[in-house]
């Protein structure tokens, strides 16, 4: 029996990619009327809001919108969970395209794994044409056991989010998703990654965006560890720790891959870990943690 799965997609000012996402969930072969998608917009000041509008109109899915009026991404995904019907939820990013039978095979694997609370879907998007391209390639290094998913692509069940008490709200900016992660893995489930189910990704791939995000990413990361306590959270900002992790990782890509300008990977890998490093100093400075928020 095929089961209901609610689609989430939580936007903000995503016009110049939003659009491959709703061609994307068009296309899905799984059953449309078991599908409801949740567009959640997280106050959008571009053309985003008049191109849900115009997708609205066109699609067989039933679709919900609502706003959470620029709450953050936390409270965004919370407002998508609060409308969920069904087992599952998948979260569609709008940069995100998905292979026509993603939704099918996300659906699959969870029906098979019952203890799995949550699974990512595998990236295929490999290319060559610039050094930072070479990031993709890390995503063939795939953990024995993994400790968080990213939400993008990945599928949860219902349950396993309900579990928890869903997405904590005192979280403004990223980090929502290795939350989330942490505390349905306490609680008992396991995390996993389904490799038939693919998607990839439409980033866009400059230094510039590279260190923004990755200072976002930092300053979550002070959240995240005044909140769980968890040394890997920290342990990446010492600099003999972020030497030896991406010479790790070039070594592995390479021997998959076999291409030497994968041995960049090492200088990448600090010029991420700097940015973070700055935002989790930068969120010290402004107190930002679960105490302070």
């Amino acid at each position: 029996m095929e089961k209901k799965v609610t689609l989430g997609l939580c936007v903000k000012n995503g016009s110049r990619v939003v659009k491959t996402a709703f061609e994307s969930i068009s296309i899905q072969d799984y059953p449309h009327n078991l599908m409801k998608l949740v567009i959640v917009d997280n106050g959008s000041t571009d053309d985003t809001l008049s191109l849900i509008s115009d997708f609205a109109q066109k699609t067989d899915i039933p679709i919900l919108i609502t706003s959470s009026k620029g709450k953050g991404l936390a409270a965004t995904r919370q407002i998508a969970l609060d409308y969920a019907e069904g087992d599952y939820i998948l979260w569609v990013d709008d940069d995100l395209v998905l292979n026509k039978d993603y939704v099918r095979n996300q659906i699959c694997f969870m029906e098979k794994n019952d203890k799995v609370g949550a699974a990512r879907g595998f990236y295929n998007n490999f290319s060559n044409e610039s050094v930072l391209d070479i990031l993709d390639f890390l995503f063939l290094l795939q953990p024995k056991k993994i400790n968080y998913i990213g939400t993008g692509g990945s599928i949860f069940r219902l349950k396993a989010l309900k579990k928890v008490g869903g997405f904590d709200t005192k979280i403004r900016g990223a980090g929502e998703d290795i939350d989330i992660s942490l505390r349905i893995m306490k609680s008992g489930w396991i995390l996993a990654t389904n490799t038939s189910a693919r998607l990839h990704n439409r980033q866009l791939k400059t230094l510039k965006v590279l260190w923004k995000k990755n200072l976002g990413y930092g300053y979550a990361n002070h959240f995240l560890y005044q909140k769980h306590k968890d040394l890997q959270i920290i342990l990446r900002f010492f600099p003999p720790f972020t030497l030896l992790s991406g010479t790790k990782m070039a070594g592995k890509v390479y021997k998959l891959v076999g291409m030497r300008k994968v041995f960049v990977i090492p200088v990448i890998n600090f010029f991420i870990i700097s940015a973070q490093g700055l935002g989790f100093i930068r969120a010290q400075m402004d107190g930002y943690g679960p105490s302070f928020t």
